[in-house]
């Protein structure tokens, strides 16, 4: 279906831009419908599913903004009052059945991480660091409940006998508190924080530690017992659905295991979904707590142990990451059913069998329905704060508690009249002629669904940009009414009149850029040795010019090759290189240009190269000083009046066909000795090498009398000693810079010794 609403949109889109002076022959769409690609966008009053789909979401509505930064707990009683505690002022805020909120508590402490309401009916504020546990009556009367002597106090919870339950830092300690104030340690996780209490409903207490990610399962009669291991240091939230599964948030950094609890909202948003199954083997209650040691003293070293561990169990392939949501069966098996390397969970709340969670990204409230080989996840809201921190449903109405700016928002079950989805910014490349905006979606009677469109020529939307163009309503395409610039983006309103919801599935912009010309990169011409072949060796460097004397044992003739191939006048390519590209993804084809160093008009050597190089034979040209020019065209991907064109010219080279001339100045026999002087004159480029065999023996390295091989004529002395009587030849061998060999040759007799 998706398919065919596709092909549909690229034939309206190029049906508008038909109209539309060509600048490139392909039409380009932009198409956003998957969860992750709307997911970049700005959601207002609209939910999201894991399809993609767009619908109005729930009512939000704002109920109370305290003057502080940070609420980090929530709670509430029968009559329907919500708590909300405070850092960094110990603050805890009180709404009355009306939804108007006030300062009813101030602790002496900073941070208040966990509240409680008892079976009296008061409220039981744990604060940190180095808190205690206040009592607060309905009126607002306050006192000491109990001291931990713990620096922290991360979490209460009361059971149906009336105990209160605390977790705490930075010892791992769960204490039992019994209604008259007096408690004991429940429980030593020998972890270093406790971050998290929630009774299951046979009684038993859940508890979530770090640095070690631990789920915990301890009966009334106080046996633990692992449920599952995160990979993630912190078990930060807990939550328990009608079924019996139990949720678990666990956050931290990509360090893995030993981070620090989460204390301040240092977090970074960016959303990633995926999932993995972990199978869970029960082990005893009997060796829960075998392997567990504190850390900071042996630990958590044990979990590696060979001896009975506290659960046998294959752990989550997820990657470590910044966030996951864990979901454990009754029958002991875990799943990763959500995970983040950029978005953590803080909040957890259930209803019925569904589970919400919110994250630090944008204050998004997340819903995940169990379905029978699947499950749903919406994005339910987002609340436009750094992080909804606390989730907690009272009646039919979800009340999130955000950060960064404190506030209580309640989401109601009825959807709101109006919402509006902003798109993520669509950078085209290039400046861009705009097409139709077309669309996939639902609109029943009392609803509708309208489009509008912006853009400019900045990254980011500002007061450079054009004015929203709209509203744009035929999902079948309308015309989009906006200059042409590089950047576009598009926002969607959706209306109800009636409480049901239009659904918004897909949405395709189609653009045509401007034809921008190629961009050579790089343009290199080489010949002979630089071609690839080597040009002989480099003339060593002397202190001073003169002749140089070599002396040589001769040996029995042998005209071998020599010991270093030289590149023959045969081998002596140009060979032309480039790099080029084009902004538009155009076909290009190149031609090149070459004119002499005494002429004036450039002269085509080849047109109609597909590819990025082109060898020109020798002899092809006259031997001599050049220049060459190289043309990039896109025309093979345009029309004729709108093809773009670039040029790039080269540095000097040489065409040199003719190799070097290699004569016998003067030769002098004395003896067993012998001096030969060789001229070597090369017409077209400097000499670059020479090197000299006496009897076809091994070719060496000679510089020229004045030291330095690099004219066009030089002179070379030979002397050799140590001759035996007869004929003998000593033999030059030169090279120019584009590599062409010239050989020449001495031919003389040495007397016999009388």
């Amino acid at each position: 279906m998706k398919q065919l609403f596709r092909l549909r949109c690229m034939l309206l889109g190029l049906g508008v831009l038909a109209a539309i002076p060509l600048a490139a022959v392909d039409t380009s769409f932009w198409q956003v419908g998957t969860f992750d690609e709307v997911l970049k966008g700005r959601l207002s009053g609209v939910s999201l599913d894991k399809d993609g789909v767009l619908r109005l979401a729930p009512e939000s509505q704002p109920v109370f903004s305290p003057d502080v930064t940070m609420a980090l707990s929530m709670a509430a009683d029968r009559e329907g009052r919500l708590y909300i505690g405070t850092g960094h002022q110990g603050k805890v805020f009180r709404t009355d059945s009306s939804q108007k909120g006030s300062l009813f508590f101030t602790a002496s402490e900073p941070d208040i991480f966990a509240l409680a309401v008892g079976p009296d009916g008061a409220l039981y504020a744990g604060s940190s660091p180095e808190g205690k546990i206040y009592r607060v009556t309905p009126d607002g009367k306050s006192s000491v409940f109990f001291d931990p002597k713990a620096k922290y106090l991360w979490a209460l919870a009361f059971d149906a006998a009336g105990h209160l339950y605390a977790g705490t830092g930075d010892r791992g300690l769960i204490y039992r508190i019994d209604p008259s104030g007096k408690g004991e340690v429940f429980f030593d996780s020998h972890q270093t924080h406790i971050m998290c209490l929630r009774f299951d409903a046979q009684g038993n207490l859940l508890a979530g530690s770090d640095p070690d990610g631990l789920v915990y399962r301890i009966t009334p009669a106080g046996k633990p017992y692992v449920l599952y291991q995160a990979n993630l240091p912190e078990i930060h939230d807990l939550a328990v659905d009608s079924r019996g599964h139990i949720y678990a948030a666990a956050l931290g950094g990509p360090g893995g295991k030993g981070g620090a609890p989460f204390l301040g909202p240092n977090m970074s948003p960016g959303p990633a979904v995926s999932g993995t199954t972990v199978t869970v083997v029960a082990g005893t209650e009997e060796e829960a707590l075998t392997a567990q040691t504190r850390p900071g003293e042996t630990g958590p070293a044990g979990f590696a142990r060979s001896a009975p561990m506290t659960v046998g169990f294959t752990p989550p392939a997820a990657n470590l990451g910044k966030g996951s949501l864990i979901e454990i069966a009754p029958d002991y098996s875990a799943e990763t059913v959500w995970t983040s390397n950029n978005e953590a969970v803080f909040g957890l709340a259930v209803k019925g069998d569904q589970v919400y969670f919110s994250t630090d990204t944008d204050g998004r409230v997340f819903d995940l329905k169990p379905r029978r080989d699947s499950r749903e996840l919406t994005l339910v809201s987002e609340t436009g704060q750094a992080m909804a921190t606390r989730l907690l449903f009272t009646g039919p109405d979800l009340f999130v508690a955000t950060s960064n700016i404190a506030r209580l928002i309640r989401l109601g079950s009825s959807t709101v009249k109006e919402g509006t989805y902003e798109s993520s910014v669509k950078d085209t490349k290039a400046i861009s002629r705009w097409g139709t905006l077309t669309w996939r979606g639902e609109v029943p009677d009392g609803t509708a669904v309208e489009f509008f469109a912006r853009s400019g020529n900045s990254e980011r939307p500002d007061l450079t940009w054009s004015d929203w163009t709209g509203p744009y309503r035929d999902p079948n395409g309308s015309p989009i009414k906006n200059d042409p610039a590089r950047y576009i983006q598009w926002k969607a309103v959706l209306r109800t009149t009636n409480g049901t919801s239009p659904s918004l599935d897909e949405v395709t912009v189609a653009y045509l850029n401007q034809n921008l010309p190629p961009e050579i990169r790089s343009f290199t011409v080489s010949s002979g040795a630089e071609a690839g072949n080597p040009a002989g060796p480099v003339s060593p460097s002397f202190g001073g010019g003169g002749p140089q004397t070599m002396t040589m044992t001769p040996g029995p003739n042998s005209f071998g090759p020599p010991a270093r191939a030289k590149t023959s006048a045969s081998g002596n390519a140009t060979t032309f290189t480039w790099q080029a590209e084009d902004s538009n993804g155009d076909q290009l084809v190149y031609s090149i240009y070459v004119k002499a160093a005494d002429e004036r008009e450039w002269h085509l050597l080849k047109d109609q190269i597909q590819q990025t190089n082109f060898s020109l034979e020798p002899h092809q040209l006259p031997d001599g000083e050049y220049v060459a020019k190289l043309v990039a065209s896109d025309e093979d991907s345009n029309p004729a009046e709108t093809a773009r064109k670039s040029e790039s010219v080269s540095g000097t080279f040489w065409v040199d066909s003719t190799p070097p001339l290699v004569t016998v100045a003067h030769q002098t026999v004395s003896g067993k000795s012998v001096e030969v002087q060789f001229l070597v004159d090369d017409k077209t480029s400097p000499l670059q090498s020479a090197e000299v065999s006496t009897d076809g023996k091994d070719w060496k390295d000679i510089v020229s009398d004045d030291g330095v091989v690099d004219s066009r004529q030089e002179r070379f002395s030979v002397r050799v000693g140590g001759l035996g009587p007869g004929e003998h030849i000593i033999m030059l061998r030169a090279y120019d810079a584009v590599g062409n060999a010239g050989v020449g040759k001495a031919v003389f007799h040495t007397p016999a010794t009388p």
